[in-house]
């Protein structure tokens, strides 16, 4: 009867340790950071399971083994590895295998890195282009800057009117937007020097910017080449410009083969009263 009593006592003190083992999804959630809601759909995606289910009440208890795995998904997950990732590589006990997943996840972050840093150049080239205006050297009549090579998407203009060329540029674009091309927001139009000269606005080709080079052969693409070009500023949507002092420069000169009328907005409503900046190639 003795013996009985020590075996009996024996489970009882067993059970108490077990049971001091384990912590209610409550407690659970509290200690490791996570939502109950969080708890239970690891356990109905068979990622991490309580270790005892309450048959009468349902309730879950973890133990303190199952804080390691929950631990490890919270690190996992702040990589951004998603859950289904994560099951696997838990599941595979095989570090190999998380190793692979850490390998294709870091490409995936150096990606987006890439792509962040690509729109903080963008964000401040758009900044320097509505405040190009302001600086000292444009406010002279006449100008010279040197360029690096430019990119450019165009379209040929003919004897039309303005929402024609840019409704052809807007389908040229439309039809490349499947390809991995960034555009820059400059617009501007390729000029005939004559033309200009007898101050007649009538473009050869309508055009935008290009981020970069495109990396495979396309239609109406372009490279404007580097070099020194002469410059000045006009209104030249409107019929407030004046040719005469690129007369003046030019009159013994050769006349430069490239015109180009770069548009900068300064405001966001009229943009036909926008300035553009005209840019004649003088060469390397």
């Amino acid at each position: 009867m003795e013996n009985l009593f020590v075996k009996n006592n024996d489970i009882f003190k067993k059970g108490c340790e077990i049971m001091k083992k384990l912590y209610t999804i409550g407690e659970t959630s509290k200690l490791l950071g996570v939502t109950t809601q969080t708890l239970r759909h690891y356990d109905k995606i068979k990622l991490v399971e309580p270790t005892y289910i309450d048959e009468e009440t349902g309730y879950r208890y973890y133990t303190f083994d199952k804080f390691h795995y929950i631990d490890r998904i919270k690190y996992l997950q702040s990589f951004g590895m998603d859950l289904e990732e994560i099951k696997k590589v838990i599941h595979s006990g095989n570090v190999d295998s998380l190793l692979h997943f850490l390998d294709l996840q870091s490409e995936k972050k150096k990606k987006e890195l890439k792509k962040l840093e690509d729109m903080l150049k963008d964000m401040e080239w758009y900044r320097d282009y509505f405040t190009y205006f302001r600086d000292e050297h444009i406010q002279e009549s006449i100008y010279k800057i040197h360029l690096p090579n430019r990119y450019i998407l165009k379209v040929p203009c003919y004897d039309e009117e303005l929402y024609d060329m840019e409704i052809r540029l807007a389908e040229k674009k439309s039809s490349l937007k499947n390809k991995e091309i960034v555009y820059r927001r400059q617009y501007g139009y390729k000029i005939d020097y004559q033309h200009l000269c007898n101050k007649v606005f009538r473009p050869t080709d309508y055009f935008v910017y290009l981020r970069e080079k495109p990396t495979e052969n396309m239609e109406y693409y372009e490279v404007l080449p580097a070099g020194e070009y002469l410059c000045t500023n006009m209104k030249i949507l409107t019929n407030l410009w004046d040719p005469k002092n690129i007369q003046d420069y030019f009159e013994n000169k050769n006349v430069p083969l490239i015109v180009l009328a770069m548009e900068y907005e300064d405001n966001l409503v009229e943009y036909n009263q926008a300035n553009y900046e005209i840019q004649f190639y003088l060469g390397t």
